[in-house]
């Protein structure tokens, strides 16, 4: 059986995060295990640039910051968030004039702001990786315009931290563009972490930042990696490290032509692949893992019970979906349930794709006959779903996508036959058969469901119809269940009284 219901808590929430390079407002839809933002402005203000050697905030992006700000604090009033979080960083808590210029975002907002130390902005980075990857293991690097905080992570626990001056803003004020002097000095720093080699044994480094986030981007677009999403997106440390070295090597004009390359990161971006580069060959780490959420995401994770950590984050964006989306209530858990039998040995991994696979089977109903396969196909591959890898992202939205027809010869299937193994498409292939059927046999009522039972032998597959259900036994639902028992090597046979 499925699970139970998982618990969301209504109310919209908040984050302002006040950064050394940027500030950004983070709406969130609801308090879940699966925070979804329903709005997202970043304004690149500098507010840290130069602080290094003034020992003060950035006139002009403190300007910038004040002038923006009153619109982050006029959109939450009209939302009636009634608990935004307002978060400083590294620039204002070192900043002489830091505590005069958080007074007056407090003005703005009406509300206090939490000056983080080093130690709670590695533990809030930390807490949004996890939220994202609750399997992760290795250690948290998020990177700032002032520091980079580290944490060590131990089945979803974290270990060791520590908070070090290596922001791009920063070392760009102390030691210049210099790149031999910027690999020196973070070379130094980072020589003073000890247990980063055991941190990230048998593990990764989990990147966070939006200078990171940026070379991703890059990444993708020099490789033609099929599916543009950040969020869980990993590359081999070697091959990582390699890359950071060329764009170390580029300078800002050069990285302002790239359209994938965000013309306000321009500058900085050299600097942060330098960090970056640094730290895999300092750590030894054999893969990189990007999140796309931290301390923002952190905060909100923060704020939820422990039932509600323990959720699967998957489950709870799938269900939420389905719960909007789909024609009829319960129609996953009853889809989940009705095709269990034909996979007997699945690992629980498995069981929670096919899972959220049945969830969000029925949300492509609505759309045009014509391109529902593909619609829906390109829906999920692009929805914020945590807790999946790329791979299994696709083998959800491939299965989908034949649960609605769609045909395997398709151009669109670029993704799926770049990121997918034989046997996972075989997978995709008979889950969306089998969704077909059950869409077919009930017209989507799956209160129809309870008059049907597959069952799958070493020869055949099994459609056993209760008295009184034959009617249901179309052409059309011989035909399919013809399709599904092809996919499983199986001879089909319908049974019932009246067939």
């Amino acid at each position: 059986m499925a699970p139970n219901a998982v618990t969301v808590d209504s109310r919209p929430s908040a984050v302002v995060d006040i950064g050394s390079n940027s500030i950004r407002l983070v709406i969130f839809r609801d308090r879940s295990r699966a925070p979804t933002a329903v709005f997202n402005e970043r304004v690149i203000c500098g507010i840290g640039r130069d602080m290094a050697l003034t020992g003060r905030l950035h006139p002009q992006g403190v300007a910038q910051a004040l002038a923006n700000l009153p619109r982050f604090a006029a959109i939450t009033n009209s939302m009636d968030i009634n608990d935004t979080s307002l978060l400083a960083t590294a620039a204002t808590r070192e900043a002489e004039d830091g505590p005069e210029f958080l007074a007056k975002i407090e003005k703005i907002f009406d509300r206090p702001i939490l000056q983080l130390d080093g130690d709670e902005e590695a533990r809030l980075a930390a807490a949004g990786v996890v939220c994202g990857l609750p399997k992760a293991r290795g250690m948290v690097a998020d990177l700032g315009g002032g520091s980079l905080e580290l944490a060590a992570l131990l089945k979803g626990s974290m270990g060791d931290f520590v908070t070090l001056p290596l922001g791009p803003l920063r070392l760009l004020s102390t030691v210049g563009d210099n790149r031999s002097e910027v690999a020196t000095r973070v070379n130094e720093v980072l020589s003073d972490v000890p247990w980063m080699c055991d941190a990230v044994k048998d593990g990764a480094i989990y990147i966070v930042g939006g200078a990171w986030r940026a070379l991703a981007r890059l990444h993708m677009v020099q490789t033609g990696y099929p599916l543009r999403v950040i969020h869980n997106y990993s590359i081999g440390g070697r091959e990582a490290a390699e890359f950071c070295d060329v764009v170390a090597g580029l300078g800002a004009s050069s990285l302002s032509r790239i359209d994938a390359v965000p013309k306000a990161r321009a500058a900085t971006l050299p600097i942060a692949a330098a960090v970056l580069r640094r730290l895999i060959l300092e750590s030894g780490a054999e893969k990189i893992v990007f999140s796309a959420l931290g301390i923002r995401e952190g905060k909100v994770f923060d704020m939820l019970d422990d039932r509600a950590k323990n959720e699967d984050p998957l489950i709870v964006a799938s269900e939420d979906v389905a719960s909007r989306e789909s024609r009829f209530p319960g129609v996953g858990d009853a889809m989940f349930n009705w095709v269990a039998p034909l996979f007997p040995e699945e690992s629980p991994s498995e069981s929670r794709l096919r899972r959220a696979t049945c969830l969000l089977g029925d949300i492509g109903w609505h759309e045009h006959p014509d391109y529902r396969a593909e619609q829906v196909y390109f829906r999920i591959l692009r929805l914020p779903l945590l807790a999946v890898t790329h791979g299994d992202k696709t083998q959800i939205a491939l299965a989908v996508y034949r649960r609605y027809g769609g045909r395997m010869n398709d151009q669109a299937l670029r993704t799926a036959e770049a990121l997918l193994s034989e046997a996972d498409i075989l997978w995709s292939r008979r889950l969306g058969a089998a969704l077909r059927l059950v869409e077919t046999l009930t017209a989507g009522n799956t209160r129809l469901l309870e008059g049907a039972k597959l069952k799958l032998s070493d020869k055949h597959l099994t459609l056993k119809m209760k008295d009184g259900n034959a009617a249901l036994v179309g052409d059309i639902v011989r035909s399919r269940f013809k399709s599904l028992a092809r996919q499983f090597d199986r001879e089909p046979v319908i049974e019932g009284k009246g067939l």
